[in-house]
């Protein structure tokens, strides 16, 4: 069955209900990690720790422009749904604070994050997912072998500061694709007394746990207010093992553009939930699982090496837009050079060369379009209707 309506939807159809007639849900989470994608740079007042002086969502979209996009992998515009969402009735007096962007290719983290005061007395801290630095791709990938990258450890600080900031204040957590699992690894990782305050944590198609995690006394107090949710065929929420319970859910997307947040499909106030992944999911997920469990710590961390090498042509290339304009031709030839008789190694090399190879631009914009058509019908009706006004 196919299914063809989106968080735009949603907006357009339940954004005139309040969080006092109908509470937050999963639609909400994934509409707030939407907006962290932006680029928020251009706003200073966005810096303050102080909540008292936290700016209306309103009045922050209402001044985007196109240098403030998206910073997201995402080719889609992300603005049109941002200021949807900001003049609903359900998100208009939604105030942001805490903005906060990081990047450091010598400890190779990539990390930002802002959060939100909601109508219904709560905090809702989300982190942005990969952007575009090869830095930010090789952190996920450093996921793999190493106990914490830099990116989880500053968003467990990032949520706990957030907590003593927020004192009277329960809280949710989120994020998309590396966001997720950074909203993950900070409510694994919250001092046990804010646990009482924690309603909910959001995993938007992100990296998932190791097994040695889902072990640990901590995950257990965790477990029930941890949502995680997958699209059918997405590759990237399974970079890592999900040990936990995780939903999975529909896109309008195909193969690996169903990461894409805003193909992911709504009905009412929740996701389209599917029993199962497609067969495609599934052999993504036996293909990693099978690289992850067969490789030590080390050979994990020297297949990341060599890949990333590999991507950035040596060095070369900062961003995957590097990347697309030197062309895979050049990556190629490194493959057969790094991956030699390793028949592991070149297996999984093929697997993730092959996704990348995805024209993703023409992907994208055709399984998530009619979203983003009804976001900006939604902005000119609302032009035309204060016009007459």
């Amino acid at each position: 069955m196919k299914y063809t309506t989106t968080v735009a939807d949603y907006l357009t159809w339940r954004g005139d209900v309040p969080f006092a007639v109908d509470p937050f849900n999963e639609v909400d989470n994934l509409v707030l990690c939407i907006i962290s994608y932006i680029n928020f740079r251009r706003f200073p007042e966005l810096l303050t720790r102080n909540p008292r002086e936290a700016v209306l969502l309103r009045d922050i979209s209402a001044r985007l422009t196109a240098e403030d996009e998206q910073l997201g992998l995402s080719q889609l515009d992300y603005i049109p749904v941002v200021q949807q969402a900001a003049q609903t009735e359900r998100f208009n007096e939604v105030r942001m604070f805490a903005f906060e962007d990081r990047s450091d290719e010598e400890t190779q983290m990539q990390f930002a994050a802002v959060s939100f005061l909601l109508p219904d007395k709560s905090v809702f801290v989300a982190f942005r997912g990969t952007d575009t630095s090869l830095v930010g791709w090789k952190e996920d990938f450093n996921m793999s072998y190493l106990e914490a990258v830099p990116a989880q450890v500053r968003a467990a600080e990032y949520t706990a500061e957030i907590m003593r900031l927020c004192r009277l204040r329960k809280v949710r957590i989120g994020g998309h694709s590396k966001g997720g699992n950074l909203a993950a690894w900070a409510g694994l990782h919250l001092p046990k007394r804010y646990y009482g305050r924690l309603l909910a944590v959001y995993n938007n198609d992100g990296p998932g746990f190791s097994r040695s995690l889902t072990e640990l006394p901590e995950f257990a107090l965790l477990k029930g207010k941890l949502h995680t949710y997958i699209p059918e065929s997405s590759i990237v929420g399974v970079l890592l093992e999900h040990c936990e319970e995780y939903t999975v859910i529909a896109s309008t997307a195909r193969s690996i553009m169903q990461h894409e947040a805003l193909s992911w499909c709504t009905e009412r106030n929740r996701f389209i939930h599917l029993e199962e992944r497609s067969t495609m999911g599934r052999h993504s997920d036996d293909v990693l699982r099978d690289w992850i469990g067969s490789m030590t710590p080390q050979e994990r961390k020297d297949f990341t090496d060599a890949f990333f090498e590999i991507l950035s042509m040596g060095g070369k290339a900062k961003t995957l837009e590097d990347v697309q304009e030197m062309g895979l031709g050049g990556a190629v030839a490194l493959v057969k050079e790094y991956a030699g008789a390793d028949e592991k190694t070149r297996r999984i090399l093929v697997e993730i060369f092959k996704r990348l190879a995805v024209d993703i631009g023409g992907e994208v914009a055709s399984s998530a379009q009619d979203g983003l058509k009804h976001a900006t019908g939604f902005l000119k009706n609302l032009g035309r209707k204060k016009q007459e006004k």
